[in-house]
């Protein structure tokens, strides 16, 4: 089975070309979703981040969004802890879940995996075939943000924060261009999954 990653900065549009390929049939694992799981359910993360933070940023749904998030915005050494406990874990599970997939007596030939931080994984992005990266301008971008609820400011930051981000280290990068509709992203997608299916 092949494994194609799926990645690019907030606002890229990374999740619609997921629902575009779940809408084909094709199984996309969502990396931020999986994290969401760790935190609720993965003992070893919980524990870890009660050790490391404190019990506060924990809770029975899993961790306290505005309170964890506003500590990483604001402290690198705290984000770079963050990563170092849920890094590992997350590799082993994506790896885990695909391995499941392809052993499925109805898998598809193609699986996804979409995630926003994929250069983190370095070693999971060896094991892809593919690395799919999404993108639009800084202007389109921070219009979609502010489209969602944000403010400008707040969008903004976010938008800064990635300013830096490395693309990941791969031999096959395929570039996604989604500057216009949903529609043109949509034929875009067509048009990358058919390169694999001849």
């Amino acid at each position: 089975m092949l494994r194609i990653g799926i990645t690019g900065l907030i606002g890229s549009g990374k999740s619609a070309v997921g629902r575009f390929l779940c809408q084909m049939g094709c199984p996309v694992l969502d990396a931020d979703c999986l994290v969401h799981e760790l935190y609720a359910y993965n003992s070893e993360v919980r524990l870890a981040i009660a050790n490391r933070f404190g019990s506060e940023f924990l809770t029975p749904q899993g961790v306290d969004r505005i309170k964890m998030r506003s500590l990483i915005f604001n402290n690198t050494q705290a984000r770079l802890d963050l990563e170092k406990i849920l890094y590992p874990v997350l590799e082993k599970e994506q790896n885990r879940l695909l391995e499941e997939w392809a052993e499925s007596s109805s898998f598809f030939p193609i699986a996804f995996v979409e995630a926003a931080l994929l250069y983190k994984l370095p070693h999971f992005v060896k094991s892809l075939s593919a690395v799919w990266i999404v993108s639009a301008p800084d202007e389109v971008r921070l219009e979609r943000l502010i489209a969602r609820g944000l403010s400008k400011e707040d969008a903004l930051a976010r938008i800064a924060l990635q300013k830096d981000v490395p693309l990941p280290q791969h031999e096959q990068i395929v570039y996604l261009s989604n500057e216009g509709s949903l529609v043109k992203l949509l034929q875009e997608v067509k048009k990358k999954l058919s390169f694999y299916q001849e």
